[in-house]
């Protein structure tokens, strides 16, 4: 079978190392990461044997150029210290002064504590490589790391972002206590990519907003929200913030149910030993239809890794339409599963169903009547579904047209 190429026709499956056989790393820097792929060549040319990125702390991001292409050799050869031990590694770079590392006069005494580590344990040989051919240059700028580019952002929320600077009275106070540092006209927090958001109520709303609110946020709770937020922007009490503004949502407190624990204690089912063992079942009925006339939806969950399907229907689906969505979806891509947990629905206490189960060798486990706590997995499931659900047909149409799966 041929192994897929990249376009530079590096492979993209691993390899097992040769510890009889010399090691090549190439190493590369930015100013916010860095990056290092090992390889062998086992007959076939440079193989990868493993890949290496790391995003510098905030001590690390002050060193000069230098140091940080320095840093990024020491940090390979420590990761993978047990394959290059005893073993003639080549260190390839794009920085050409690393190549006389160990021969200039003047040392700091970091670089001095960092070729003492390299020379007590590695036999090693430092190489210029062009930085373009140097295939660890894409390791050190993923993608996720320099995911916020200011010219790409939106002029009328770049003109806000500035507009919130000037009139934000702590912006000042935290240029003092070098809490941020600037950027093209975008304060970024220090040492870090997030975005500093100033004290302006229009732009922290419009970000609120944007990760809660719209159809793609789907209404989740303060937590989510949150990690949504944090992901790219900070400002202070950013969580108390977004808890205030999730907890006054006039959609939320309309469409969610309360989830308050309900007394006494917990009988947690026992957990299955593999996956697809042991799944449940459930219908959310009598959503807006869709385009292609479904109203319903099938919930189908895997108690070990907690996988679910979404299965459109009918809220009006016969027994038979619903054994052939579960043969289609679910025992054709999974097996059949030794235990079936599902409520009292009449589908299921049908005598078709059950001698189904039956000959399938799948035990029934039916919740008791009126206690939808039995399978509380599911059922918190379903109440996300249908809330993001109605929440987004309300969102698209006034006609009311649910958008889920057909």
């Amino acid at each position: 079978m041929d192994v897929k190429r990249t376009d530079t026709g590096f492979t993209l499956v691993l390899i097992l190392p040769d510890p009889e056989r010399d090691y090549v790393i190439e190493a590369d820097a930015s100013n916010q990461a860095v990056g290092a792929v090992l390889m062998q060549d086992q007959g076939n040319g440079l193989q990868p044997i493993a890949y290496l990125s790391k995003k510098l702390d905030e001590a690390e991001l002050n060193y000069p150029i230098h140091d940080k292409e320095a840093l990024t050799i020491v940090i390979a050869l420590n990761a993978w210290r047990c394959y290059l031990e005893g073993r003639r590694t080549t260190v390839y770079t794009d920085h050409c002064s690393l190549k006389y590392l160990k021969t200039q006069p003047n040392l700091s005494r970091r670089q001095v504590r960092w070729i003492d580590f390299l020379e007590t344990h590695f036999h090693y040989d430092i190489v210029d490589k062009l930085g373009h051919k140097n295939k660890a240059d894409a390791l050190s700028r993923l993608a996720h790391i320099a995911a916020i580019q200011v010219e790409g952002m939106n002029p009328l929320l770049k003109g806000l972002f500035i507009l919130g600077y000037a009139l934000d009275p702590e912006i000042p106070l935290a240029e003092k206590r070098h809490l941020l540092q600037w950027d093209i006209d975008i304060a970024y927090r220090k040492g870090s990519t997030k975005i500093w958001v100033p004290n302006y109520p229009p732009l922290r709303q419009l970000l609120l907003k944007e990760y809660h609110d719209v159809l793609y946020a789907g209404h989740f709770g303060s937590n989510m929200t949150l990690t949504g937020i944090a992901k790219h922007y900070y400002w202070p009490h950013v969580a108390e913030n977004v808890q205030n503004f999730v907890t006054s949502c006039d959609t939320c407190q309309r469409m969610k149910s309360s989830k308050q624990k309900k007394a006494g204690l917990l009988q947690p089912l026992p957990v299955p030993e593999q996956p697809w063992q042991v799944v449940s079942l459930d219908f959310i009925i009598g959503l807006p239809p869709t385009t292609s006339g479904h109203d319903a939806i099938l919930v189908v969950i895997n108690k070990f890794s907690k996988m679910g399907h979404f299965i459109p229907t009918h809220t009006i689906a016969c027994t038979e339409e619903t054994a052939q969505l579960f043969v289609r979806y679910i025992i054709s891509q999974h097996g059949i599963p030794t235990t079936l947990i599902s409520d009292r629905d009449p589908k299921f206490t049908s005598k078709f169903w059950k001698e189904l189960m039956s000959l399938l060798g799948t035990k029934i486990a039916m919740s008791s009547a009126c206690h939808p706590q039995t399978d509380g997995q599911t059922e918190r499931l379903n109440q996300i579904v249908s809330n993001s659900s109605v929440q987004r047909a309300r969102t698209t149409s006034p006609n009311g047209t649910c958008i889920c799966p057909s």
